[in-house]
């Protein structure tokens, strides 16, 4: 699985400079009153695992991460964008294209552990990709290091790391903020640009799948023999996928299943067409027949549901914001359960998600916690991200061995929470 083992913050909104944070491979719990950024972390991790950095095209930032698939390859990545603060205008009445006063650039180093073998690829907007010492490839305004899976698109260029890195990368570009509330849920439900574009052969073999929604990767495959031209919507039923049976049974009904549209269809060369899929409608039954949609759900059910739709479409990587919000504790039990081998990345202002945190060594306590604290600098706000002290992880794992006080009190109780 892909983990994300480092990150360091050079220059990124109101950190201070310099920040560097290391992540334990399974659950990592961001800490910190409300305002200290907690939020803006999880988008900010959440742009690193996707290789996502399209919002920050028109802001100043640099940081550098690390992600790994343990024992198999690591990539080093070092990015930013910068704007340039002269420029001389010719014309006055000429519109001016900003993109041209911005400079992003990114140094990417990706290590084979099994091989060996190792490769550096570069970008800059003067000069676009290059691969060593090569020769560009591309110019920097076909291609930028911001855009949305521009890691993958490097990989493309390096077929020496095509496998488990290279997949897993892939892998993590749905990885989005799962939000506090039912953003992602109104997202998939019912917004109109909520689609995934597909591409599918006439011989019924799904070749590729990207877009900006969220589709499990057993419906992709599932879809790919019942293809047919003319149909219009396919649906899912709950043995179909084991998502939809593991909401049935914790939510009580007795059958469940999924229809997803076909909203658009285009020609793609001769034997294959671009499929655009929406319109996602979820149906519950009881015994006896009688059956609601997921709009009637209530809205522990449909954070329920949107949490486990969003986990069949991420094996990796986990990003959850106040994860526990509107879930009785035996759903907050499932949901931690379900996250496995997963790394993931949560808040929590309920004290509850903290006992389900393992605790294992002061090592891990260490890299597990985030503290999150909001100061002011030059009379602006600032945040303060850092893992637990040494002393204080050493500190907390003592109180924890001892059993006798929660997570969350061993925390309060020495001003970590």
């Amino acid at each position: 699985m892909l983990k994300l083992r480092r990150l360091r913050i050079e220059k990124f909104r109101g950190v201070a400079p310099g920040t560097e944070l290391r992540f334990s491979d399974g659950l990592n719990v961001l800490l910190g009153q409300n305002g200290t950024g907690k939020t803006t972390l999880l988008e900010l991790i959440s742009m690193v695992v996707r290789s996502d950095f399209s919002g920050l095209a028109r802001e100043e930032f640099a940081v550098e991460y690390e992600l790994a698939v343990p024992g198999e390859a690591t990539v080093l990545v070092a990015i930013g964008n910068k704007e340039q603060t002269s420029f001389v205008e010719t014309t006055p009445r000429t519109q001016i294209d900003l993109s041209e006063h911005w400079r992003p650039a990114a140094d990417v180093t990706i290590e084979d552990s099994s091989s060996g073998t190792r490769r550096r690829i570069r970008y800059d907007v003067e000069h676009g990709l290059r691969i060593g010492d090569n020769r560009p490839i591309g110019g920097g305004r076909e291609f930028s290091c911001l855009n949305a899976g521009f890691l993958w698109s490097y990989m493309l260029e390096t077929p020496e790391f095509m496998g488990s890195i290279f997949d897993r990368v892939f892998a993590g570009s749905s990885a989005r903020r799962f939000d506090e509330s039912l953003e992602l849920f109104t997202w998939l439900a019912g917004s109109s640009d909520a689609h995934e574009r597909v591409v599918v052969r006439r011989e019924k073999e799904l070749i590729a799948g990207a877009g900006s929604v969220l589709l499990p990767e057993p419906l992709l495959r599932q879809l790919a023999p019942m293809y047919e031209r003319s149909r219009s919507d396919y649906t899912f039923k709950h043995a179909d996928l084991d998502f939809l049976a593991t909401i049935k049974g914790i939510m009580g009904f007795d059958a469940a299943e999924l229809k997803v549209d076909v909203t658009e269809r285009h020609p793609w060369g001769e034997d294959s067409e671009y499929v655009t899929l929406g319109g996602l409608v979820f149906r519950f039954w009881w015994e006896g027949g009688e059956f609601i949609t997921h709009t009637r759900l209530s809205y522990g059910q449909k954070r329920l549901l949107t949490f486990f739709y969003y986990l069949a479409c991420n094996d990796d990587i986990v990003i959850a914001d106040e994860l526990v919000n509107g879930l009785h504790h035996h759903w907050i039990t499932a949901c931690v359960d379900a996250i496995g081998e997963r790394q993931a990345f949560l808040t929590s202002q309920n004290p509850l998600l903290l006992d389900y945190i393992p605790i294992t060594s002061p090592e891990q306590v260490r890299h597990s916690f985030v503290l999150c604290r909001g100061e002011r600098s030059g009379g602006r706000p600032a945040w303060s991200w850092a893992n637990m002290r040494a002393e204080d992880a050493a500190e907390f794992f003592a109180a924890y061995e001892v059993g006798v006080e929660h997570v969350s009190e061993i925390l309060q109780s020495r001003g970590l929470w």
